[in-house]
């Protein structure tokens, strides 16, 4: 049995304890030890929050880029609001993850001289309840096991906001690791089997996350004109096919296992 202490005072037993905490997990900061050996920042800080879609937009998503910042706004909820994204450069050392006041204000330092909806968007985020602020990030390690516990989604292996993935990558871990639990004889070898199955998979998305990182804000008037000059070419160019089926390979880059025991228990 896993023995758990809670800040409260209670201590309680458990057969196993998985960490979901995110990428601060406090679950793997004391099994496996401090952040810094797992967390590794890619180069930039993103804030998003919800805003009104006074921008009208219908499933679509429009961008503004200024040399190392950038602004996005995408359609949510039925095109009843929308979803604000604001990115500029910095790591885990420029801010405290616990306090949003300080996260919004940084954002409205490096941000406020921007032209397009940016200002609108910076007076909606300091309404905004939903507000959540990281850096981009992903979590590296060798195991994500110890014992009687286990991580899971991007306490485990946050592949980082640039590819897109972290939730996909969350819910396919959690159905591995819940189907290997359920088939399996014991703890240690669904364990053993939920990394063995989606170890392959996660190394790819978080490959995928490092390279779109690398080109994630462009960093000079001329850059930002070559992106838009590669947008506008892109429905045109001839390999595009080739570009998006290697894209959805490691979208879809592993085959989902059947675990007749857990159908079973969800069936009953």
């Amino acid at each position: 049995m896993a023995v758990v202490g809670f800040s409260s005072g209670r201590r309680d037993s458990y057969d196993i304890v998985i960490g979901a905490d995110g990428l601060h997990s406090g679950v793997r900061s004391l099994v496996f030890g401090p952040e810094q050996q797992y967390v590794r920042d890619l180069g930039y800080l993103t804030g998003l929050f919800t805003v009104p879609n006074r921008l009208k937009l219908d499933s679509w998503m429009l961008g503004y880029v200024e040399p190392n910042y950038s602004a996005g706004v995408h359609s949510i909820r039925n095109n009843s609001e929308a979803m604000a994204a604001l990115s500029m450069p910095g790591d885990r050392s420029d801010y405290d993850h616990r306090d949003i006041r300080s996260q919004k204000a940084l954002l409205r330092k490096h941000m406020s001289h921007m032209a397009w909806e940016v200002p609108w968007l910076l007076d909606q985020m300091d309404e905004a309840e939903d507000f959540y602020f990281a850096s981009c990030s992903q979590v590296h390690m060798p195991t994500w096991s110890a014992g009687r516990i286990a991580l899971l989604g991007d306490a485990a292996f946050c592949p980082s906001p640039t590819s897109g993935q972290g939730t996909t990558l969350a819910i396919v871990g959690a159905y591995v690791l819940a189907g290997e639990l359920a088939e399996a004889g014991s703890y240690a070898t669904a364990f053993a089997q939920y990394e063995t199955k989606m170890r392959k998979y996660v190394t790819a998305t978080q490959k995928m996350g490092a390279d779109n990182a690398k080109h994630f804000i462009a960093q000079s008037r001329f850059q930002v004109w070559m992106q838009q000059q590669i947008l506008r070419a892109l429905p045109h160019l001839p390999g595009k096919a080739l570009m998006m089926r290697k894209t959805m390979q490691i979208i879809n880059g592993i085959d989902l296992p059947v675990y007749p025991k857990m159908v079973l228990n969800l069936g009953t």
